[in-house]
């Protein structure tokens, strides 16, 4: 859905990257150490007004290291594995930092399943020479929208924000699970074809 927005967003995006000089693995791994602050502020429940925000700056470090790569030609096949091993690792901590937050563990868990096989999809597609980036009503974009969301509910309202966060997470999975067969429908197609 956010792909949509893409052309847009990265026409803003890319003005931006022209003015950072920074190796976009650093932005990368920067994006990943907010990850776990974002977890350690979730556990030890202190300062955790910033969690969505570390979640926020950590998402948005990851869509500059790419645009920074492209817009600066430093596109490389080492910086697309860590950006992708990083992604996982990010996703796993902000959900898991919802959960020690207070959203119900089993949705956590549930969320942090879902997210994994929509990510696992594309790269099984793409390994078989299937761009499968685009499919499917829920990407990494929108979960971590959504994940935003949440914790910010949660900071904002206590107690009472972790049962109407647990409706955005049952939300991120029923939406997670169509997009894993919408995924595995179209791979499944696309090898018929070829």
């Amino acid at each position: 859905m956010l792909n949509k927005l893409r052309p847009f967003i990265a026409k803003y995006i890319n003005l931006l990257s022209q003015n950072i000089d920074v190796n976009p693995n650093i932005i990368t791994v920067i994006g990943l150490i907010l990850s776990f602050f974002a977890v350690l502020l979730s556990a030890t429940r202190k300062y955790v007004g910033a969690v969505p925000f570390l979640i926020a700056l950590s998402g948005i470090a990851d869509v500059l290291d790419g645009a920074i790569a492209r817009v600066k030609n430093r596109v490389t096949a080492w910086g697309g594995v860590l950006d992708s091993f990083c992604d996982r690792i990010e996703e796993f901590n902000y959900l898991f930092s919802l959960t020690l937050l207070g959203v119900n563990s089993y949705l956590g868990y549930l969320a942090i399943l879902v997210s994994f096989l929509i990510s696992y999809l594309r790269a099984l597609g793409e390994e078989r020479g299937i761009r499968v980036e685009g499919v499917g009503i829920l990407e990494r974009g929108e979960r971590i929208v959504l994940i935003f969301i949440a914790a910010l509910v949660i900071v904002i309202n206590g107690g009472y924000g972790a049962s109407v966060a647990d409706m955005i997470v049952l939300a991120l999975v029923m939406l997670g699970a169509v997009t894993v067969v919408q995924r595995l429908y179209y791979i499944l197609k696309e090898l018929r074809r070829s």
